[in-house]
Parts: structure tokens; sequence; C-alpha cells
């Protein structure tokens, strides 16, 4: 993988974040391989296939769904080359919300690790591992459970 061809993935990457954190979950269903595995802390468990994935996001992003995020930011991306067609995203994520004062504030942070594979000259998301980068935040953990209970039911 050429330095253009990982600038040319994180901007894709950047577009579909952009895209979820603006209420629009497709950018990043349109890009699941049908193979994907995802790790995700508001899954119950590990998720396996485009179906199940699509369906999650469905779940915890519906349609029409309206995010608190207004600003967001990537820390240490790092692009790695698995092989000629793969390659490893690695970064840290921070979201901001409004605050009362019309500033922002922190929302949730996160760490994620995604393998895209670039088939047909598109790239699609194999594997994906989210988790908290305070896990442990006592501010970070109710909001995870109230999105958890608007959007989710097993």
């Amino acid at each position: 993988m050429t330095q253009k061809e990982n600038e040319t993935l994180i901007d894709f990457e950047q577009q579909i974040q952009w895209r979820w954190s603006c209420g629009d979950a497709n950018g990043y269903k349109d890009a699941l391989a049908d193979d994907v595995t995802y790790v995700d802390p508001l899954a119950g468990q590990f998720l396996h296939g485009r179906e199940a994935v699509a369906a999650h996001f469905s779940r915890i992003l519906p349609a029409g769904t309206k995010t608190d995020v207004i600003h967001q930011e990537y820390h240490k991306e790092t692009a790695r080359a698995l092989s000629d067609d793969e390659v490893l995203l690695v970064f840290n994520f921070t979201t901001y919300s409004k605050d009362d004062k019309g500033g922002e504030k922190l929302f949730l942070s996160w760490n994620m690790s995604l393998i895209f594979r670039k088939t047909d000259d598109r790239w699609l998301l194999t594997h994906g591992h989210l988790s908290l980068r305070n896990a442990f935040d006592l501010e970070s953990i109710p909001r995870l459970q109230e999105i958890w209970k608007k959007g989710y039911t097993e």
C-alpha cells in the first residue's frame, strides 16, 4: 500500500464516520464486507456477518436519529498494510456535544481498530473493534447505557 492509498482510506473512514455522527449509518452499512466481524461495547455479543452488523447499527442509530455530536477528532491515526489489499487502521476517536453555555464538551472517546479490504477498487470493512478510551470514566458509562436503552434490546 502506498502512502496515498493509506491517506485515501483514512479520508474514506473519516467521511463515513462523520455521516454516522450526523445520524446516517448508511456509510458504514454500505462499507460492510459480507464476512465482517465486529466488537462493540454497545453490542450484547461479538457480531459476525454483514446482516448482523447492519442490524446492530440500525438498533443503535435508527434512520432519522439525530446524534448529539457536533465535533469529532482523530488522534494517532496509523494505517498499516496487512497484505496487498488489506489495511489495519488504528486511532483514538473523540466526539463532542454542546454544553449548556453554547460551547462543546466531551461526549465519548474511543479506541478503534478497523481492518479494511480493497475489493473491486472499493474499501470494505472486514473487522471492527471499538472500546471506550475511558472505560472507567463514570460519565461515559451512563451515556453508553442511555444509548443502549434507546436503541438496543435483545
